[in-house]
């Protein structure tokens, strides 16, 4: 066996995983472990640079297959690593799970391994080793997760089928594109396989949902686009195309029905997650690297939506001891019910979470998923000589629904029973405002993330 620096990215995750899965009973033990972990690899990648550097020997040759880490994947987990410390973060203020960090940190090996393995086709098992991993910290130990964790991990697990098939036949064939298109939506959540999505967004712990929908998502996305270049003429094929875009038209229409069917602050973010997977869609419609900008901006918007709202939801019921409070709103305790106070101090922090993550997610302007959700309604829109109006009008009538809907439940709410007052201390405060600001800041700057992502990919 040959060693390279890919050996690091598989071995030294999995030992930090075993050490935080020692300390889960101590939260902040294994926050801390979780942030040793990412702040000890992410130097450390950044020194292996191809030919130069500490680590210049980038392969790594197993049984008589090489794992690269190209440059493209440097800098991809150079973004998810860090990245994944503001969840490790995020769990030292608030619990998320005593087997969040565990899996958070062990799911980072297969997820490497089947990015870098070659042939690419190899990587669908990885992708179900990766599912198979992180199923503990979506259950988290409720028997009401049961059902939204198997449907992820069988869900994955199917699309390992098609995706070998894919490589098999002739490009032209129907076969090829025909199973090239259940693979891709069988992993992206698209319509009629959204079941597995709206469990997750529904049912599990939103800090394991940020995890697995938005960092873990990158790696699948990725995957799933470069599977799709290998065969040029299936993806440019009408069929593909405009199944593709029925798909991602009906995912959205569904999620914004959902939205305004929504009783609680959580069922209005599932369905605002549903909407952005069916947008995300539009990255399989485009080849290359336009393709990948589009699906990395769009995860990347995705996993700051999700973490203002894995704080939103986890954030105390009540407003803090002697915070002045009167009835109004919807629930903030992780949609078990409760009652929403009118907005001072803390319990403003709150409301602000819950609604700009949720408008986040649905790409409304001045929120960090506008741009990104406008280069996906671009791309779903074009149609090869001309324009795809039907599937580019029920995807615009499904973004002005839900905004209408994410509106309606910050200033026409319900009101439902109350949950015991928790306080939120100091470092909680100052941490929803600085993820607010950055939030904020992303927002105010559309072409960032988009801009950001174009970069990364140019390493491609």
């Amino acid at each position: 066996m040959e060693t390279g620096f890919p050996l690091v990215m598989l071995a030294l995750p999995p030992v930090a995983a075993l050490v935080a899965l020692l300390t889960r009973r101590w939260r902040r033990v294994t926050a801390g472990v979780g942030l040793a972990a990412v702040a000890l690899l992410t130097p450390l990648l950044w020194l292996a640079a191809p030919g130069e550097g500490l680590f210049a020997d980038n392969t790594l040759t197993v049984y008589g297959r090489e794992l690269e880490l190209t440059p493209f994947l440097r800098a991809l987990f150079l973004f998810i690593y860090p990245a994944l410390g503001a969840l490790f973060v995020l769990q030292w203020f608030r619990p998320a799970g005593r087997l969040l960090a565990p899996a958070a940190l062990a799911v980072l090996s297969p997820l490497a391994v089947a990015l870098m393995i070659d042939p690419p086709a190899l990587g669908a098992a990885f992708i179900v080793a990766a599912a198979a991993v992180v199923a503990p910290a979506l259950y988290a130990g409720r028997f009401a997760n049961t059902a939204a964790t198997w449907r992820y991990f069988l869900m994955t697990a199917l699309a390992l089928a098609p995706a070998l098939v894919a490589g098999w036949f002739p490009a032209g064939q129907a076969i090829a594109w025909g199973s090239l298109l259940l693979a891709t939506l069988l992993l992206l959540g698209g319509f009629p396989f959204h079941i597995w999505m709206s469990g997750l967004a529904r049912r599990a712990p939103m800090g394991a949902a940020a995890l697995v929908l938005g960092l873990v998502q990158m790696g699948v996305a990725v995957f799933v686009l470069t599977m799709l270049d290998a065969a040029p003429a299936a993806r440019a094929s009408a069929e593909f195309q405009t199944a593709l875009r029925w798909s991602a038209a009906l995912t959205a229409l569904l999620a914004a029905f959902q939205m305004s069917r929504a009783a609680n602050w959580r069922e209005l973010a599932a369905g605002a997650l549903l909407l952005d997977a069916g947008f995300l869609l539009a990255a399989a419609l485009a080849p290359g690297a336009a393709g990948l900008s589009i699906a990395l901006a769009a995860l990347a918007a995705r996993y700051v939506s999700l973490l203002l709202l894995a704080l939103g939801l986890r954030w105390p019921g009540g407003g803090g001891a002697g915070l002045q409070t009167r009835s109004y709103g919807w629930s903030g305790d992780g949609g078990r019910g409760g009652f929403q106070t009118r907005p001072y101090g803390a319990a403003f922090l709150r409301l602000a979470l819950l609604v700009y993550g949720c408008l986040s997610l649905i790409g409304a302007p001045l929120t960090p998923g506008f741009g990104g959700r406008w280069a996906q309604l671009a791309a779903l829109a074009a149609a090869p000589g001309g324009v795809a109006v039907w599937p580019a009008a029920l995807l615009a009538l499904a973004l002005g629904w839900a905004t209408l809907s994410a509106v309606r439940a910050a200033f026409y709410p319900g009101p439902l029973p109350a949950p015991a007052a928790l306080p939120s201390g100091r470092g909680e405060r100052a941490l929803a405002l600085l993820m607010l600001a950055v939030a904020a800041l992303l927002g105010l700057l559309p072409n960032a993330l988009l801009g950001y992502a174009t970069r990364l990919v140019g390493t491609f």
